[in-house]
């Protein structure tokens, strides 16, 4: 019978994706992972669910190009519909 794991300590989240327990401790300070705190002393643990719905290197890459086309170096009509000093701001982008 095998017994699938449903919660983590912060090593074992950090194996399971791979990553430094510093990074764990980041994603849950930003919010990007939910962390439950049990017991007297507050340890940390998390679903599995959880850890398989964190973000991930590459999903991240691809929301950026999602951007990069939106902007005006990759645009030359939005480049020219910004090409006033008001919107300034949006050709940094």
């Amino acid at each position: 019978m095998v017994i699938v794991k449903e919660w983590f300590t912060v090593g074992e989240a950090a194996e399971y994706l791979c990553v430094s327990k510093r990074t764990i401790y980041k994603l849950t300070k930003e919010g990007r992972l939910p962390a439950f705190r049990i017991g007297k002393e507050r340890h940390r643990r998390f679903r599995r669910e959880d850890l398989n719905n964190v973000p991930r290197v590459g999903e991240e890459t691809a929301n950026l190009e999602v951007l990069l086309k939106l902007s005006a170096k990759a645009d030359p009509v939005l480049a020219e519909a910004w090409d006033n000093e008001k919107d300034a701001a949006y050709d940094r982008i």
